[in-house]
């Protein structure tokens, strides 16, 4: 029998979520490459599938190109392989990809077996009538990266879905804030899990500092239309305002902290200068 690389989705949190056909692949195949192999012994334990012969292997960022060539050899040894991610579908803001693409390379076939995705989850419940959006996976955390990121979702101005981590929600949020003030946000907070949370929100009227620290985000942007300052305005704007302003947005600019543009024009303003 012909070897298959199977990208297999898993439930976000709701165990019921699993699907048929992904209970059968994990009853039928015996060699699995996962994100994080307890999370998944988790998973089979509480389907009641047993584990005893099966081999699960680690397929994460820190040995992608290792796990890969790994795979490859067993899938040409004619034994097919089941790839799994913690929560959701495989190589989709998560590791996969790699493996997929070179495995049709190795004229190897690739079956899905589809189920959950965090991105068509929120986009189904978030009443978006669009045809048309921009999926960014996870944010850039340098400044530089982000501040292009939001140029260019002003340009293409349509809605853009995103993920983001509990601890930067609240930074990223007053970025988006200032960045579209007349745009709108809709999130998935904790999503298909006991304290699951949808929001729509304004830009405008949103206080970064209530929104919660716990769970993982999945946020859909509507960019709205910006106002169309001059740029004599904008920069007379910024003089005006305080020196940490000042300083984020000459951080954003040439791509450098803006700590250390604060502490370089401190030390000017202390020396007279």
């Amino acid at each position: 029998m012909t070897s298959k690389l199977y990208i297999i989705a898993t439930p976000l949190g709701n165990l019921g979520d699993i699907t048929l056909r992904a209970i059968e692949s994990f009853k039928s195949l015996d060699l699995f490459f996962a994100e994080d192999s307890r999370e998944f012994q988790k998973l089979l334990l509480a389907l009641q599938i047993p584990t005893e012969g099966k081999k699960i292997f680690s397929y994460a960022s820190h040995n992608l190109k290792e796990a890969t060539e790994l795979a490859l050899k067993m899938l040409a040894e004619g034994r097919s392989v089941g790839l799994v991610t913690d929560r959701g579908t495989p190589a989709i803001s998560d590791p996969g990809a790699r493996l997929v693409k070179r495995a049709y390379e190795e004229k190897i076939p690739v079956v899905p077996i589809p189920g959950v995705s965090s991105l068509t989850a929120l986009i189904s419940v978030s009443g978006i009538e669009s045809t048309e959006f921009e999926f960014v996976g996870f944010l850039p955390s340098q400044a530089k990266q982000r501040k292009d990121l939001w140029e260019k979702i002003a340009k293409r101005n349509i809605p853009t879905v995103f993920f983001e981590s509990p601890k930067r929600i609240r930074e990223t949020v007053l970025e988006l804030k200032n960045e579209f003030p007349n745009g709108q946000l809709f999130w998935g907070r904790e999503m298909t899990k006991k304290f699951e949370e949808y929001r729509w929100l304004s830009l405008s009227e949103v206080n970064p500092e209530s929104i919660s620290e716990l769970g993982e985000y999945a946020v859909a942007l509507i960019p709205g239309e910006k106002e169309m300052a001059s740029d004599l305005e904008k920069e007379i704007k910024l003089r005006l305002g305080t020196d940490k302003e000042w300083s984020k947005e000459m951080g954003r600019r040439f791509g450098i902290a803006a700590s250390e543009v604060y502490n370089a024009m401190q030390k000017i303003k202390s020396n007279g200068l």
